[in-house]
């Protein structure tokens, strides 16, 4: 019968060491971690931002568009009073710069793909549309086919390079809506995949 005889233990000294060596890792740890799900939940990507981000920061700067990243997609929202008449059927003439200088930033990285989105309101779709579109899914859904249009036609905006889509109004900018927020619920969203420059 063989014996195995087991090393003695440390000291208490050094235990109380080793411990608070072990303590320090678990909580460097449990920060990244915390970094981390931060991160996950924002899709922040650390970093400098990509030109694609830069340039519509600077082209659109003091315009009625906002720019944002989320992950490493780049997020441009025009608020659809800005882009549309007010019976909503065509372009304002007075957004053609703003949308110009977008299709420009659009047409020089190719590599990129553009899901552009609309959103409206919770409230009823207007009377003068009621024939033609009865939800405001379909009153959505139109109005991001009528940009993507006008940005393939008029701006010369590569078509492969554009989706149209909406979330309607399944994703409300305040979640207490009133007539002071349904102007901001109406909006269109351009995310944008830089893609992988050539």
């Amino acid at each position: 019968m063989m014996w195995w005889v087991l090393p003695a233990l440390a000291g208490p000294a050094q235990d109380r060491a080793l411990i608070g060596q072990l303590d320090r890792e678990v909580i460097a740890l449990r920060q990244r971690v915390e970094l981390l799900q931060e991160q996950l939940a924002t899709c922040a990507v650390p970093g400098p931002p990509g030109p694609l981000y830069a340039e519509l920061t600077q082209v659109l700067g003091g315009q009625a568009a906002s720019v944002s990243r989320a992950g490493r997609n780049v997020v441009v929202s025009v608020p659809m009073d800005t882009l549309f008449s007010p019976d909503g059927r065509e372009l304002r003439e007075e957004a053609a710069p703003l949308v110009d200088l977008l299709a420009m930033a659009l047409r020089a990285h190719p590599e990129a793909r553009v899901d552009v989105r609309a959103y409206v309101d919770s409230g009823p779709v207007p009377a003068a549309w009621r024939k033609q579109l009865g939800s405001t899914w379909e009153l959505a859904a139109w109005r991001a086919g009528l940009f993507v249009h006008a940005l393939v036609t008029r701006f010369e905006v590569p078509a492969w390079m554009l989706t149209a889509s909406t979330r309607a109004d399944q994703e409300p900018v305040s979640a207490e809506p009133s007539a002071d927020t349904r102007t901001l619920e109406r909006r269109i969203v351009l995310f944008i995949d830089p893609g992988d420059p050539p």
